[in-house]
Formats: structure tokens, C-alpha cells, sequence
């Protein structure tokens, strides 16, 4: 007897579709244009928000973000709200402007924070991919060490305005490159058993100074009882005057340290950085680890301390180059 089986077979695919949230969509295209006045007023309340958190001048650059991106809004007719091509057509106008790209780039950066804090989750963020946001390789700005030698000779009035600025401008050197902001609100409490500990307004970042006899030879000339910061430049004990004195003398300070230059026959155009720039350089010409400098510096990433040392001469590769070559032509004889 004979029997036949037959077996069928089926094979169903079933494909799901991914159907996307109508909700989300429309969502998304909310946040990604919103009107200028709603999210200006909300980024506003955000900064009021971190005005106790942040450092006066990290606060500051959110500050000057917002004011610069409501003067390009205020001077073109026609935009009403906020998104891509917003963000690009003001990286256009600041870049008409001749605005430094570290400084659009910082712009950016502190709007695109700000935002983003704002509408938290939310996709505003790609208002910022088609502008800069990167950083460029900043104009060296360190001086030759007989370029202080000069500076330190000046003969100048005692107690005047330009004594006070060139004794600043060396104190900051002699202070492993302390920055302008950080000797204007120096208190005398910061310095105990002939040492100086300052934490970073930038960073954060604790830096430990070994008072040298030079150094207190400056600090003595302007202690005094009657106040409670070290140097002649901030007397209020409100937060925010406190900043504005600190601005007010860092511009009058910028001034007259260049007048100063051309007094001392100084080639090289000097500003606030520049002891700090040369300080890091000389360091590091002597032969100091970039990880040292970087430390005494108060940079959280020694990457960030190259872009203040000058680029190696040729004369320092090509010892180098001798040294190498000579130890393995030593060992080949």
C-alpha cells in the first residue's frame, strides 16, 4: 500500500513599519524655529538662574552672547523667529564686523548652552552645526625676558597710576603667570607662611605660589589695613560692582601698559596676557615639563597650555637633532 503525503509550506514576512509620532513631529518643528522674543526672555531667566553658580566672568559671557545676538536682531528687519538660518546669517554678521573667531566661537558656544537649557531634550541644538564653534590657534603673545627687564627698570613716580600698572604686569609674571582677573580679587587672607593659594575664576583650579623676595617687595608697597583685597583695584563688597570695578581698571590697565612698552622700547604690542604668555614660555624654553607649567598655569588639560608657549625655535630642533644623531652614531662605531 502506498500513501502520499504532501506538506505545505507558507512563509510570511511581516514588516513593521516605523510610523513616526505625529505629536513629535510637529513638536520638533516647533523647537527647531521658535520666536525670538519667547526664547530670548526664557534665555534671560536661565542666566538669572546661574547668577550665584557661575563665576562673574563666565556669567559675563553669556551676557555679551545675548546682548550681541539682540544687536544683530535689532539692526535686520524681517526675522521673527529663531533657527538655523538665524544662527548662520549672525555668524555672517559678526564675521562683517571683523569679530575674532575665538570670539564667534565663544558666542556660539555660550548661546547654544544656553539654549539647550532652555528647551532641555528638546533638538534646538542643530541651530548650531553649520557655524563655528571650534577654536583657532591664538597670536602668540609672550615677550623675551629682556623685554621685563626693560619693564622693570622704568623709572616711574612712585604711587602713580603707571607704577601700579607696571608693578601688576610683573607681579603676574613673578606669580607663575597669574591672570589679571585673579590679582584683582587677591585678598590678603590668600596669603599665609609666605605662600599665595588662589583658586582659578576660569577653572577653578587650586594654584600654590612660594613667595619670592621680589614678589613681597611688590605686595608690601600696597598692603594695607583699610582694605580687604591686596592691590589697589576692587573696593566694593557687592558681587556684581566688584566685577565692574575689576572691568573698569582691566580696560584702563590694557591702555597703559602698551604706553608703557613704547616708553620701555618695546616692540611687541603687550595686554593683561602677556606676562602669563611669557611666563609659560620662558618656562618651557627652560626646559620645564609641559605637565609643571601646565599646573602652575591652572589649566585642568595640559593641552591647553601649548597654545601659550611660543612655537620651538630652529635653533633648539636642530640641537636636538644633533643630540639624537650623536647617540646613534656613538653606538654604531
Amino acid at each position: 500500500m502506498n500513501f502520499e503525503i504532501n506538506v505545505k509550506f507558507e512563509i510570511h514576512f511581516h514588516i513593521k513599519k516605523k510610523v513616526k509620532d505625529v505629536r513629535c513631529e510637529k513638536e520638533e518643528t516647533t523647537i527647531l524655529s521658535t520666536p525670538i522674543e519667547k526664547t530670548l526672555q526664557l534665555a534671560e531667566q536661565e542666566v538669572e538662574k546661574w547668577k550665584e553658580s557661575l563665576s562673574p566672568s563666565t556669567l559675563g559671557n553669556y551676557l555679551t552672547a545675548l546682548r550681541s545676538l539682540n544687536q544683530f536682531l535689532s539692526s535686520i528687519v524681517g526675522i521673527k523667529e529663531l533657527n538655523q538660518e538665524t544662527i548662520k546669517a549672525y555668524e555672517r554678521w559678526l564675521r562683517s564686523r571683523k569679530v575674532n573667531l575665538n570670539t564667534i566661537s565663544c558666542y556660539m558656544r555660550c548661546l547654544r548652552s544656553l539654549f539647550n537649557k532652555v528647551y532641555v531634550g528638546k533638538p534646538c541644538v542643530n541651530w548650531f552645526d553649520n557655524v563655528f564653534t571650534g577654536r583657532t590657534t591664538t597670536e602668540k603673545r609672550s615677550i623675551s625676558e629682556s623685554d621685563i627687564v626693560k619693564l622693570r627698570s622704568l623709572k616711574l613716580k612712585a604711587s602713580s597710576f603707571a607704577c601700579l600698572v607696571r608693578d601688576l604686569f610683573i607681579f603676574s609674571f613673578y606669580a607663575l603667570g597669574m591672570p589679571f582677573v585673579d590679582i584683582a580679587f587677591l585678598k590678603k587672607e590668600q596669603i599665609k607662611d609666605d605662600r599665595l593659594i588662589y583658586y582659578r575664576h576660569k577653572t577653578g583650579q587650586r594654584v600654590a605660589i612660594k613667595l619670592e623676595p621680589c614678589m613681597k617687595e611688590i605686595l608690601m608697597r600696597y598692603y594695607t589695613n583699610e582694605r580687604e583685597y591686596v592691590f589697589p583695584i576692587i573696593n566694593s563688597c557687592n558681587r556684581d560692582k566688584a566685577y565692574a570695578e575689576y572691568q573698569l581698571m582691566l580696560n584702563r590697565y590694557n591702555k597703559k601698559v602698551k604706553i608703557l612698552a613704547q616708553k620701555a622700547g618695546i616692540q611687541s604690542r603687550l595686554s593683561s596676557y602677556t606676562p602669563r604668555h611669557t611666563w609659560a614660555s620662558m618656562a618651557y624654553n627652560n626646559s620645564v615639563d609641559l605637565h609643571v607649567i601646565s599646573k602652575a598655569l591652572g589649566h585642568a588639560n595640559p593641552q591647553t597650555t601649548l597654545t601659550y608657549i611660543r612655537q620651538i625655535d630652529d635653533t633648539r630642533l636642530e640641537e636636538a637633532n644633533h643630540l639624537m644623531v650623536g647617540r646613534v652614531a656613538a653606538r654604531a662605531k
